[in-house]
Order: structure tokens, then C-alpha cells, then sequence
């Protein structure tokens, strides 16, 4: 799977640009509010219609305009397929995949997998327990048949029993069937994750050694209840609790990652920077186990590669990547540091200026 086009109009600080990387590494240069972060926001847009820098999408319309639209071409197993993406700042929006148009961006993210690596990724570990589930999420999505419905049940099934715990319904035997059903799905979301995790724990541990250097850093999954005992019978003990508070405490959706450094947690004892090279491979490995059980390899969109990582780490992050022979989009602002952080093996060059892309000529 590579992105071989991409057209942005209207999209922040960016009017109209064309992108056209290689299947393998792209360096994207440009000083700082050129429109670099913009471009890769613009790729992610492509995968989930969405923007992985804020939830609210009225931003990404260029100020004085109504609509931005992006384009792409995405090549898989030999295909062409044509993505294009409206949305106005009322919150509109259309998808439209090989001229049809798709309702569903989930579409959009099995046509093209999509993983940013930047900054603010190090919020996986420091945010709350919601990231590390959505981060679950997306491995499960792709790689685990059905999850995507085993998701939507279950949460239907949540909403129908807090539902009933706000009005305080009294009929007991409507509460004990809608119980009975999310403890069921929690369990087979609870089987998933750990199919998932069986494969991704392996692959994590080598990345965590090849990255940040550091050994004995553990993952830990925490299913949201206790080991010892059964989740419907815990919904009937705490059944008071509950209707107390109007929600369902225990669950599938009270579940969380801890990682540990000898130990101890990684957000007491790890520097912002080992921190994230903690979650750079988290997210690398993510990919890794998306190419074992697919076949097919991930976007990874690197932003700003130099921030608080020194030489030693962007060269191993590179290497790691490189491995991969996934495509990347990485951008910085110093040539010669990232020149030398991927040690000369890069396919495209682009420079940045004004929102407006250019190519370098790359030597030879």
C-alpha cells in the first residue's frame, strides 16, 4: 500500500498544493509554520477524515473559505483507488472512493492504515485511559475480523444499560438481560485484545530495545475488572453503586495499558524523551503486527523527528523504520539533521514554503 498523490486545497495554511512521495522515504523541509505538519495532517485526513491534531474540524478550513477538499491516489495490490474528501465548517461532509461515495470513513482507514508518529504522541502514556483504548482499538480494527461490529454492539449495549441505571428502572428482569448481554461482549472484547496483545507484546519489546536502549520495560493490560471474579456477577454486587451514579463502572470500556522500567511506572521514573521513545515504539510495533497479519504495511507520518530526540535516537528510529520498507512522510527543519538521521538512504526530498511543495533534487 503506498499514497502516490495527494492534492490539498484549502486545508489550514495550505490553498492548493500537490504531493507526490515514493513508496519509501520521504523527507518533507520547511522552516516552521510552512505548512509541513499541515501536509501530513492532510495524509491522515485522507485515512479517517479526520484530524489527528484536534477533534474539531472547523480549524482545517483555511481561514476565509467555506470548504477544503483533499485528493489522493492510494496504490494497492496494483490498483489505483481515488479518495476525495469534503468538509465545510458547518461540520459537512462527503467521501467519495472511486467515484462512489462512502458513508463510513471507517472505509477510508481499511483503504489506507495510517500511523503518526510526533510530538504530542507521548499523550498515549500521559493522557487518559481513553487514548490507550483507542490505541487498542485501531490494531484490533484491522487485524481482528468482525471487531469493528463486536465494537459497535458493545457499546450499544452500554448505552441501553446506563440508560436504564439513570431512570432508575425497577423492572429488575430488563436490567439483568442487558447486564447479562455486556457482560458477554466485554468478555469477547476482553479475548480479542488478548489475541491482539499476544502478538503485539513480542514485537513491542524488541522495538522498545532497538529505539530507547532500554530493557526491562514491560506492557501491562488491564481487561477493566478484576482477574478473580466474573464480570456479571460483579455488575450484580455493584448494582447499587451503579445505579448511584447513573454508569456502568466496570467493563470493556474500563480498560487500560500500563507500561513499567524495572518496575516501576514509565510516567514517574522515564525523562519526556525516553517517554517518547516508549510510545514511537508502541506505535511502530502497531505496524509491525499489521504487516505480519495482513500483509500490508501502514503510512507512518513522522512529524518533527528532531524534537527532543538526539542523534543516536533519530538514526535508530530511521533504521527501524527504513526496516519496515513501509512509506513514510517525515518532516523537519534542518536538512543536514535529518540527512544524517536517516543516514542518506531517503527516496524524495520535498521543501516547504508558504504551504507550497517543491522537490529537491536528491543525489545520486
Amino acid at each position: 500500500m503506498s499514497l502516490d498523490w495527494l492534492q490539498a486545497n484549502r486545508f489550514r495554511n495550505i490553498h492548493q498544493t500537490t504531493l507526490e512521495p515514493s513508496p519509501g522515504l520521504n523527507l518533507l523541509l520547511g522552516e516552521n509554520g510552512s505548512g509541513k505538519t499541515s501536509l501530513l495532517e492532510c495524509c491522515y485526513f485522507l485515512s479517517s477524515a479526520r484530524s489527528f491534531r484536534s477533534s474539531i474540524l472547523d480549524p482545517v478550513v483555511q481561514r476565509g473559505e467555506e470548504e477544503t477538499l483533499v485528493l489522493g491516489r492510494v496504490r494497492r495490490e496494483n490498483r489505483i483507488n481515488r479518495i476525495g474528501i469534503a468538509r465545510d465548517r458547518r461540520g459537512q461532509r462527503q467521501i467519495h472512493i472511486n467515484d462512489e461515495k462512502v458513508l463510513k470513513a471507517s472505509e477510508l482507514a481499511r483503504l489506507l492504515p495510517t500511523l503518526v508518529l510526533g510530538p504530542d504522541s507521548v499523550d498515549l502514556l500521559l493522557g487518559p485511559p481513553a487514548q490507550r483504548r483507542k490505541f487498542l482499538n485501531w490494531g484490533l480494527f484491522h487485524v481482528e475480523p468482525g471487531f469493528a461490529a463486536l465494537w459497535e454492539s458493545a457499546n450499544r449495549c452500554l448505552r441501553q444499560r446506563n440508560l436504564l441505571l439513570r431512570e432508575g428502572s425497577n423492572d429488575n428482569r430488563v436490567k439483568e438481560s442487558w447486564s447479562r448481554q455486556l457482560a458477554l461482549i466485554s468478555e469477547d472484547i476482553h479475548a480479542a485484545r488478548c489475541r491482539y496483545l499476544a502478538d503485539f507484546e513480542p514485537i513491542f519489546t524488541t522495538a522498545v530495545q532497538q529505539l530507547a536502549g532500554m530493557d526491562q520495560v514491560v506492557f501491562e493490560y488491564y481487561r477493566g475488572w478484576t482477574r478473580d471474579r466474573q464480570l456479571l456477577e460483579i455488575y450484580g454486587q455493584d448494582r447499587e453503586s451503579d445505579e448511584k451514579r447513573g454508569f456502568t463502572q466496570r467493563g470493556f470500556h474500563r480498560a487500560d495499558v500500563r507500561i513499567t522500567v524495572e518496575g516501576q511506572p514509565a510516567v514517574r521514573v522515564c525523562s519526556r524523551g525516553e517517554l517518547k521513545a516508549i510510545v514511537w515504539a508502541l506505535i511502530l510495533a502497531q505496524g509491525q503486527v499489521l504487516n505480519q497479519h495482513l500483509d500490508d504495511r501502514a503510512l507512518y507520518l513522522v512529524d518533527d523527528l528532531a524534537s527532543e530526540f538526539d542523534q543516536t535516537h533519530r538514526q535508530r528510529v530511521c533504521r527501524y523504520l527504513i526496516n519496515t520498507d513501509a512509506q513514510v512522510l517525515m518532516t523537519g527543519v534542518d536538512r543536514e539533521v535529518l540527512e544524517k538521521a536517516c543516514e542518506g538512504s531517503y527516496d524524495r526530498m520535498f521543501h516547504v514554503k508558504h504551504g507550497t511543495v517543491s522537490n529537491f533534487e536528491v543525489p545520486q
